[in-house]
């Protein structure tokens, strides 16, 4: 990792990434020896002061030592901005100290119920989004985030989406990874989440988009409960990454040249320690909930969702290890539980409102449950320098029941850092000695499966283009070269820029793209359709705005797979002829024809508003929008299509992206509102809107004259089938003829 530049303050300043005010929580006074020999100023601890238990892990051997509050879990200067004027580089610490003062009011409010021994804690909307908001930046803001982005230059930054990172960079002015860190946490504070949910929309124009994903993920695609240990002496942990942890499959393998990557994760729980005590659990939307699952209709969703990004993604249905935790979400105040199912009050209906209040209970959870979640911290504690706990006795025991306990999960030394799990499972044997336990430390030692580059991305891939098995199998350019000459998509593919030497790259990264979008879907069941849908939207916003188009071709290919040849359930149906006329469409002759006329990003919406209409054609082929309207339901359901697919995707022709077009438009909109040539007896259609018959007849004006504006851009064959495209799929236009 490069060192950013050190900062211009004349003293260093230790920034916490663990709140303080949380910390305090695990904290007692100290009541050692008045005077401290050997340690620096900082370190000295003096009686009365507040000092938390710690498994200090960079000692070695291993200790407990009491360390105090104001120097833990933190690293100095973290946030320390020495791009900017010396007056403004505590901007960020600053506006985190604002929330922070804002949160540990709502958290002391938590606590103090708690200690009240009341069943649970009555919150607003505005409340509990800002403990969520809060808890997401815990996670952003933590040691893990700051290796990630904490480098002088884009080189330093190697992450598995460096390649869009580095195009975010160059393409916003960025010249450090550190400050598009700040951005985005400074985005996400400010964000204001609205119930409307237009912050939604909002956030990823502000921030580096990936990350906005994860953020509207993290606080629409998992409920929030409080647990608490039955048992009296049970107690739960808290390392450095707490709040990074996720419980759920997470699998790797190692490459040909010995590299280990990442081959899949899902978070089925994660973790928010407030004390000993009680631990926030965040739980996915994809694992069962009996209230819910009470509709027949949302338990199927659920489940083929389920499907389609766990057990088809894994080859097999991974379950949670923390399914049967004893939690539910939380109640509200417009809505109730009858007959097993959730029904909104009298006189309430869906809408969100900022006065809605939300009462979260303190579930009790077993000695086994408590366990299980210690589990997790402690096997992802191997790049942490603390474990920080309460009571020495409760440490002891569930650390025993940690090293002793034989699981089926858990203390596996493969995977992330191998030596590093080790050494860290070595350090916790001896420490458990030290603290008198007798029983022996177990755990296992798995080397990971070698995979080929081919094994990888036909597994990351479920072998729904298995077609391009041979062309990424085989380092022979003919091969290319000959896929080329007889697949249009490969031609297509080729024009916008690709090669024998991005096509796996390509299509993993469309792998991923897609199962992001099949995410999105799951984490946001059961909140608002209008918020889903922009949720949905600003996904492809991002996608579009950030991705080669070549990689977005690949992306349409894999959803017109999906689509088109997936059972009802979302799995890809066996046996399926993949030819190249499944995945051919109309979206490769508009990339063939128009990759030089027009930007990258308004290529990317032509070819994803041309395929969105060809899959309509091709699920129905008889669908003619210029058909007689028929009577009745029929009708309706007839002209709702007609308005999706010539004028809703779509939009209008003069905002296509290609400028000749474009100008042609304008020119022929304003000849027809100036003549009122939309309101001539041979264009009549009582169904259309008068701004909507302009846009329609605009296309009938335009279209005789495109192969006139374009000559010379494309060779006469491919012009043939890009008018044919752009005016019968694109931009559906009636075969009408208006003199004029």
């Amino acid at each position: 990792m490069a060192p950013v530049s050190s900062t211009s303050s004349p003293k260093p300043e230790y920034q916490h990434f663990v709140p303080q005010f949380m910390v305090r929580n695990f904290a007692h006074k100290y009541n050692g020896p008045k005077q401290q020999k050997g340690k620096k100023k900082d370190d000295r601890m003096y009686r009365g002061e507040l000092v938390v238990n710690n498994v200090n892990l960079e000692a070695d051997p291993i200790c407990i030592e009491e360390t105090k509050v104001k120097r833990i879990l933190g690293i100095y200067d973290m946030y320390q901005d020495t791009s900017a004027p010396t007056e403004q580089q505590r901007r960020i610490e600053t506006m985190f100290g604002e929330l922070e003062s804002r949160a540990s009011v709502v958290f002391r409010k938590v606590t103090k119920a708690f200690e009240a021994k009341e069943q649970g804690v009555w919150v607003s909307r505005d409340e509990r989004n800002l403990i969520r908001k809060f808890l997401f930046l815990l996670k952003y803001r933590s040691s893990g985030f700051h290796r990630r982005f904490y480098h002088e230059s884009e080189d330093g930054y190697n992450s598995n989406d460096k390649e869009k990172f580095h195009a975010y960079m160059r393409e916003n002015g960025f010249k450090r990874p550190v400050d598009v860190w700040f951005q985005s946490i400074k985005a996400i504070i400010e964000v204001d989440m609205d119930p409307e949910g237009n912050w939604a929309r909002a956030l990823p124009k502000r921030m580096y988009s990936d990350d906005a994903v994860w953020f509207f993920a993290h606080v629409q695609a998992m409920y929030m409960a409080i647990c608490t240990p039955s048992d009296p002496e049970a107690e739960f942990i808290l390392t450095d990454n707490s709040y990074g942890i996720f419980e759920g499959p997470n699998t790797f393998s190692t490459d040909e040249t010995g590299k280990t990557v990442e081959t899949g994760w899902t978070s089925f729980h994660e973790f928010a320690p407030l004390s000993p005590r009680l631990m926030v659990i965040l739980r996915s939307s994809l694992l069962p909930n009996p209230e819910e699952d009470g509709s027949q209709r949302i338990r199927e969703e659920r489940e083929a969702l389920r499907k389609m990004s766990v057990e088809d993604w894994y080859g097999t249905d991974m379950k949670s290890r923390l399914a049967d935790l004893p939690i539910a979400k939380p109640r509200n105040n417009y809505s109730r539980i009858v007959n097993g199912r959730v029904e909104f009050l009298p006189g309430e209906d869906s809408k969100l409102r900022k006065n809605d209040r939300f009462c979260f209970r303190f579930f009790p959870v077993s000695t086994e449950h408590v366990n299980k979640v210690n589990l997790f911290l402690f096997d992802n504690a191997q790049r942490c320098r603390n474990i920080v706990f309460g009571n020495k006795d409760a440490f002891k025991r569930t650390l025993e029941w940690y090293m002793t306990t034989p699981v089926t999960y858990g203390k596996v030394v493969a995977a992330d850092g191998p030596e590093q799990r080790r050494k860290l499972l070595q350090n916790l044997a001896a420490l458990l000695k030290t603290l008198g336990s007798t029983k022996e430390p177990v755990w296992t030692e798995m080397p990971l499966p070698t995979m080929s580059e081919f094994d990888r991305m036909d597994r990351l891939l479920h072998g729904a283009m298995s077609m391009f098995g041979d062309i990424i199998g085989t380092s022979r350019n003919e091969s290319y070269q000959n896929a080329i000459s007889t697949s249009g998509f490969m031609r297509s593919y080729h024009c916008l820029g690709g090669s024998m030497e991005t096509i796996a790259r390509d299509l993993e990264q469309a792998h991923r793209m897609l199962t992001l979008r099949i995410k999105i879907d799951v984490w946001s069941k059961g909140i608002p359709e209008h918020i889903r849908a922009q949720a949905r939207e600003w996904l492809i916003e991002s996608y579009f705005e950030g991705c080669p188009s070549r990689t977005v071709l690949h992306y349409l290919k894999r959803v017109r797979l999906m689509v088109l040849y997936h059972d009802k359930e979302g799995r890809f149906m066996k046996g399926t002829n993949i030819d190249d006329s499944k995945v051919e469409g109309a979206e490769d002759i508009v990339a063939e024809g128009a990759h030089n006329l027009m930007t990258r990003t308004k290529l990317n919406w032509l070819m994803y508003r041309t395929y969105m209409n060809d899959v309509e054609t091709v699920r129905d082929p008889r669908f003619d929008p210029w058909a007689k309207v028929p009577r009745g339901v029929e009708g309706a359901v007839h002209l709702a299509m007609v308005g999706k697919f010539v004028l809703g995707v779509p939009g209008k022709l003069k905002e296509c992206g290609i400028a000749a077009i474009e100008e042609l438009a304008l020119t022929q909109e304003k000849l027809i509102l100036d003549q009122g040539l939309h309101n001539r007896r041979e264009f009549h259609n009582p169904f259309f809107k008068d701004e909507e018959k302009v846009e329609v007849l605009t296309r009938v004006m335009v279209r005789p004259q495109c192969k006139r504006i374009l000559r010379g851009r494309m060779e006469a064959g491919l012009m043939e089938k890009f008018e044919k495209v752009l005016f019968e799929v694109t931009y559906p236009t009636p075969p009408i003829k208006l003199g004029v």
